[in-house]
């Protein structure tokens, strides 16, 4: 396996953009009544967000594996989570309170309702701080429930990645997703089960990347042009495979495109394909974004639907206005968040 995975991979970056993508069209049925059926062609897009929480449990054991071993585990399991989802933080600020904005009951307050309108702001706080997940009553914000489930069980995933013993985690890593994908109905939303998906996809990618180092250290896999080519093969076919029984929407098969995803992230994250050779900036740039994309799509999604309540809009037009409103704004937040890091860095600099 190359040490390419040292760098930032544009392959990993494409798929991250195309899997933002895909569940902003799972997220059209909120958008407009043409989608509400549940059966048109992306609906079941939703399972991209297993491919996210495979890739993330992979890095986070990639990570602890790199660096020096710390005493205190639980310390650096800790201080890691903070690190991971500190960049969330201003991209879910403004998100939640423009959601919350959007959302409440103005027509109440007009009558006089107050007890209503301030009540309608009761789950603020929780939401704010990613913790939509850690309450049984429905998240105004949607999406975060990615977030909050895996900040509640991503110290845990930290501390597992740590054991000194690579053979138990391997286990432990592996019996987990297998009991858990092997008696589930995946999709379940009824708290605390999204918690255990979380932990099961997270783990899943703990694995993968266990099993990748143990492949490596002892030489399963031979070094030549040949095998390259072939890795390169069942990597695209896995990935494609997945993004079409995912278009099919043949939900019959989710835990066949789970381990599709599994065995295609982890040719692509080993850097022995072909697939490793992409290079591209903009790519790279748009993988960036899949992350302020994930966040901001069900505000855009509201804004649109409240514009709709003024001037009808044709479905062809508001779906445009999600895309494009979505992509856009995260584009802008992301280089202004990027801009405020930059001077609170060099701020700090000066002061040290």
């Amino acid at each position: 396996m190359s040490n390419r995975i040292n760098s930032r991979m544009a392959i990993v970056d494409l798929w991250k953009f195309l899997a933002a993508v895909m569940i902003m069209i799972h997220h059209l049925y909120y958008l407009s009544p043409a989608f509400e059926g549940k059966d048109y062609p992306g609906y079941f897009c939703w399972i991209y967000v297993e491919f996210f929480f495979i890739l993330t449990g992979y890095f986070t054991y990639r990570h602890f594996a790199r660096s020096d071993r710390q005493e205190n585990i639980v310390r650096s399991s800790l201080s890691y989570t903070w690190h991971k989802f500190k960049p969330f933080l201003p991209y879910t600020t403004i998100a939640v309170t423009l959601q919350y904005l959007l959302s409440a009951p103005y027509a109440a307050l007009m009558q006089g309702s107050y007890r209503k309108f301030i009540y309608s702001f009761a789950d603020y706080p929780l939401e704010l701080m990613l913790l939509g997940e850690a309450h049984v009553s429905e998240q105004r914000l949607v999406p975060i429930w990615f977030l909050s489930a895996m900040l509640i069980v991503f110290p845990l995933v930290g501390l597992l990645s740590q054991l000194k013993n690579k053979y138990l985690t391997l286990l432990i890593s592996g019996l987990c997703p297998l009991f858990y994908y092997g008696r589930v109905q995946l999709g379940n939303r009824v708290w605390p089960d999204d918690l255990l998906r979380a932990a099961a996809g997270l783990l899943l990618g703990v694995f993968l990347c266990v099993l990748s180092d143990l492949i490596r250290e002892k030489q399963l896999i031979p070094q030549s042009k040949a095998m390259t080519k072939l890795l390169t093969a069942i990597e695209i076919v896995c990935m494609l495979l997945a993004f079409l029984f995912i278009i099919r929407a043949d939900k019959s098969l989710w835990r066949v495109i789970i381990l599709l995803f599994a065995a295609g992230l982890s040719i692509m994250l080993s850097g022995r394909s072909m697939t490793a050779k992409l290079q591209s900036p903009v790519i790279a740039y748009l993988g960036k974004l899949s992350m302020p994309m994930f966040i901001w799509q069900w505000v855009v999604a509201t804004a649109v639907i409240r514009l709709g309540q003024l001037v009808p809009l044709p479905t062809a037009v508001s779906v445009g206005l999600y895309f494009v409103g979505t992509f856009l704004i995260s584009a802008v937040s992301y280089h202004i968040v990027g801009a405020f890091g930059k001077k609170r860095e060099n701020k700090c600099r000066k002061t040290t």
